[in-house]
């Protein structure tokens, strides 16, 4: 089968229409290794192709989605330096969960270094992880998080949740819909289900077009509020929260990534003492959802 025909026959990971239109060509080349798939990876706008399913809106990679080899070797020791600043954020998430759900066995999915995990296990719950990266699944260990390495799901993962979460995760991956409905098999009656994504119809990705933050290579799949309600109820949960989630970053570590939008002129060196400096972030940019299963 030519290139031509295998993007004409493309099918859309959400509502599994045939009708995807390229919208964005491929930055992909032969020097793309995991460094481009980090967490902390900054080459904003870069990406492979894009289509768009003119059936339902979502936007999906169309070409080098063959990607988990390059989480398996991925390292990222910038993301571990911001640690204690992402752990504020996990902690935020974790007391939204405990609103609902105070205590239960808990699974994080696609856990890092278990900054998650560790958040949970010290709100009391029986928390685990599963991450693809060897580097990160390894540090975690070193701190006595119990991460397992892998994809979810994957054997000795047999056991009802009470709460799995999913952050930013879901647009790393090429089947969306599966994994979803894999998830609510995985939840205990009356289990909750945390996701969290970037919103390809916010303000600002509306604002900056294809130069947004989360056009990145490692993100394949492009979600709104429509494409996750569609994914939601194809897996048989329905949303009892939605909100607009908040990040924790320091300064040194925002300012170093806006500058990027800035000409050369204007990026004036940070004093470190501000640069440090912790701060909470809501660019109202990315999705929150709470799930449980529709009917049990």
């Amino acid at each position: 089968m030519s290139k031509t025909e295998e993007k004409q026959s493309a099918v859309c990971w959400v509502c599994d229409h045939t009708n995807l239109k390229v919208v964005k060509k491929s930055d992909l080349d032969a020097t793309i290794d995991s460094s481009n798939f980090a967490i902390t990876n900054s080459d904003y706008g870069k990406t492979g192709e894009l289509s768009k399913c003119e059936n339902c809106g979502f936007i999906q990679c169309t070409d080098g989605t063959d990607v988990i080899h390059f989480y398996e070797d991925l390292v990222d020791e910038e993301y571990e330096n911001t640690r204690a600043q992402r752990k504020l954020q996990e902690q935020r998430i974790m007391k939204l969960i405990q609103a609902v759900k105070p205590s239960g066995k808990h699974l994080d999915i696609g856990a890092g270094s278990g900054i998650m995990v560790e958040a949970a296990i010290e709100m009391g719950y029986d928390s685990i992880g599963v991450e693809p990266s060897k580097w990160l699944q390894k540090t975690a260990t070193e701190k006595g998080l119990p991460i397992k390495l892998g994809i979810f799901p994957m054997e000795g993962l047999d056991d009802k949740f009470d709460v799995i979460t999913l952050v930013d995760v879901i647009e790393h991956v090429n089947n969306p819909k599966q994994l979803m409905q894999d998830i609510q098999k995985a939840l205990a009656p009356d289990g909750l289900l945390v996701v969290i994504t970037p919103d390809v119809d916010s303000f600002l990705a509306k604002r900056l077009k294809w130069k947004w933050w989360h056009f990145r290579i490692a993100h394949i799949g492009y979600f709104n509020s429509k494409t996750m309600d569609l994914v939601a109820k194809a897996s048989n949960l329905k949303t009892i929260k939605f909100l607009r989630p908040a990040w924790y970053f320091n300064l040194g570590y925002l300012i170093k990534r806006g500058y990027q939008y800035l000409p050369k002129f204007l990026r004036i060196p940070v004093p470190g003492f501000i640069s440090k400096r912790v701060v909470r972030v809501n660019l109202r940019d990315s999705l929150l959802y709470m799930y449980k299963t529709d009917k049990p």
